[in-house]
């Protein structure tokens, strides 16, 4: 089975160590235990890189997998890649990033301070606390061993900053994406306020939206019936803001509907919304262009500070220990 669209969603978050997985286990100071073989896996412009190492990252990256797709992405294909082997690609670009990260820091002085190696000190040990005590072997890492790791993942955020810095804006052509994108950003700024119940019964549901459209205050009516007790004790409890965008797309409508006119209910995975616009707003001009203004600037800069990553990590030399690369295990269950 293929799933093209889950690849723009996988790679966001690659670069994270955070907590991820479950507080079920304990995890003992030494977690990695004694039997841990911590040998070089491979080389990255001659820099080692130990099986700990890759480990921790091999695992933030399956997880990234698993939380978007589920245990079933691990049989799925993507464009004849198998789900473990785009795992191990990105697990590679990860490391390669941050080695370009810490060579590109140590050419231009940057480091970290006495207040973010606490921060990393307090990440490492809330990530080997929440991390199964079976992955935590499987990385063969403890709190201490983890440090260096995360402080290498926050230097490769400093050095993102440093590039976004060094970007420059072109304000004519900042101006013109603004003059041809203004009336796409003002429609997808509209924001509309509305009064909702919702329900979990489909027949119950159809009953409450007929008294709403007869004319029975709608506000009573979410009072009465609306499943969320304690959205029923607040004044705007059923109230809602979103975006006209949200809207449409959450709900599956076309057109925003008219302001006082009850819709639904709208079945949205087995829950039913009953629906009131009560006003909808347009945008400032002000608003509008300071919206296109940090758009274009963020992907300026975002294409600015990937593509510099992309020209270091292109130079790098990568030298994989095949025996003891090929012998690495995996954070899902072989499928």
């Amino acid at each position: 089975m293929k799933k093209k669209g889950l690849l723009c969603l996988l790679i966001a978050g690659a670069m994270a160590l955070s907590a991820c997985g479950s507080n079920n286990a304990s995890n003992s100071d030494n977690a990695g235990g004694s039997d841990f073989n911590d040998e070089v896996v491979m080389k990255i412009d001659g820099r080692e890189i130990m099986k700990s190492e890759y480990m921790v990252y091999l695992y933030t990256t399956s997880k990234s997998f698993t939380a978007v797709g589920g245990d079933d992405i691990w049989t799925m294909d993507f464009d004849g890649q198998t789900a473990d082997e785009l795992v191990e690609e990105r697990t590679l670009k990860t490391l390669q990033s941050v080695i370009a990260a810490k060579k590109y820091a140590e050419e231009n002085n940057i480091t970290l301070t006495d207040d973010q190696k606490q921060e990393v000190a307090s990440a490492s040990e809330q990530f080997v606390a929440n991390v199964p005590q079976e992955d935590i072997k499987k990385m063969g890492i403890d709190a201490e061993s983890l440090a260096p790791f995360m402080e290498s993942s926050y230097i490769y955020s400093l050095v993102y900053q440093a590039l976004v810095a060094e970007c420059e804006v072109d304000e004519a052509e900042k101006a013109r994406y603004y003059e041809e994108n203004k009336e796409q950003i003002k429609e997808e700024l509209i924001t509309v306020e509305l009064d909702s119940i919702v329900l979990d019964d489909a027949q119950k549901a159809n009953e409450v939206a007929e008294k709403a459209k007869s004319g029975t205050d709608f506000i009573s009516l979410f009072q009465e019936y609306d499943i969320d007790e304690n959205a029923r004790l607040k004044e705007d409890g059923g109230k809602m803001t979103v975006y006209k965008t949200q809207l449409l797309s959450s709900f599956g409508l076309t057109e925003v509907p008219e302001i006082g006119v009850v819709t639904g209910p709208i079945d949205v995975d087995g829950t039913y919304f009953i629906l009131r616009v009560t006003s909808i707003t347009t945008p400032q001009e002000s608003e509008v262009k300071e919206k296109a203004e940090t758009t274009f600037v963020n992907q300026k800069q975002t294409d600015y500070s990937d593509a510099r990553f992309e020209e270091m990590m292109a130079a790098q030399k990568v030298e994989y220990i095949d025996e003891a690369y090929k012998n690495l295990e995996k954070f899902h269950s072989v499928v």
